[in-house]
């Protein structure tokens, strides 16, 4: 059984020290194989966020694979926005791949934000950006059983989600699909949970997680999820946890598309 933790939007800077404090007691006794974080780390792209980013880090005991989301941008700086909207996050050094001792999961995160773009949503991401199809190219010449793709925003809006998803590029990234086409694409953004097969999408699996520990919870509360993958029998089955009277905890919540997906 190989496990893997799923957070999302942190939003440092506006991030509960008490939820960040549980959620590390929580990845203690969950002892992930690996934790994935999909964006949102910080609230404005501060320095001072960022280093708070960098000391929690230090105190996960695994290894961590992220993508960056659109707010780890230097919000409020339009120049850096343009010219270097993600070297503050760059230089934490996270992973982007990784894989399981028994090369059974290959996990590839990229990043589906832009720090501007020519539409006044800037918010939204961009599945046609080169990383992301690299990203997926690479999963797709992988020989793991289970291929998982990271990426902040959802292909599209979950029905009932109160944030949309709208991204650019999905014509040329499902002409790469075609090819490559992952067993799990996980993503944040939408401050919630979903499992849902992505119609834009030709039906591939889609994870979302609530924020990890923003102010700004949407309505779903704070939570992460944990994919456990089976070695006997391909499946993959998540759970969610959520923040409860001072720790998460595992709850039981209606799911949908947790059968067998391997093949």
């Amino acid at each position: 059984m190989t496990i893997l933790v799923h957070i999302s939007d942190v939003h440092f800077g506006d991030a509960d020290s008490a939820k960040l404090e549980a959620a590390l007691s929580a990845f203690e006794q969950i002892k992930p194989d690996c934790v994935l974080m999909t964006g949102d780390l910080t609230q404005e792209g501060k320095r001072e966020e960022f280093a708070q980013a960098e000391a929690w880090f230090k105190l996960v005991k695994a290894p961590i694979v992220g993508c960056p989301g659109n707010h780890d941008t230097p919000m409020f700086n339009l120049a850096r926005r343009l010219a270097n909207p993600f070297g503050r996050y760059n230089r934490l050094g996270l992973r982007t791949t990784w894989q399981s001792n028994d090369s059974s999961i290959h996990i590839e995160a990229a990043n589906s934000a832009r720090g501007l773009q020519w539409r006044l949503d800037w918010s939204q991401g961009d599945y046609g950006q080169s990383e992301v199809i690299e990203a997926l190219d690479r999963l797709g010449r992988s020989r793991a059983e289970h291929k998982v793709l990271a990426l902040h925003h959802p292909p599209q809006t979950p029905v009932g989600a109160s944030v949309t998803s709208e991204p650019l590029g999905l014509k040329r990234f499902v002409k790469h699909l075609n090819l490559n086409r992952p067993d799990l694409l996980l993503c944040g953004h939408v401050h919630a949970a979903f499992d849902f097969p992505a119609p834009v999408l030709a039906g591939v699996r889609v994870m979302t997680v609530p924020s990890l520990a923003s102010s700004r919870e949407r309505g779903f509360g704070s939570g992460f999820g944990v994919l456990n993958f089976a070695a006997d029998n391909g499946t993959i089955v998540r759970t969610i946890w959520r923040y409860q009277e001072g720790s998460f905890k595992e709850v039981t919540e209606p799911s949908k598309g947790t059968a067998d997906i391997s093949g």
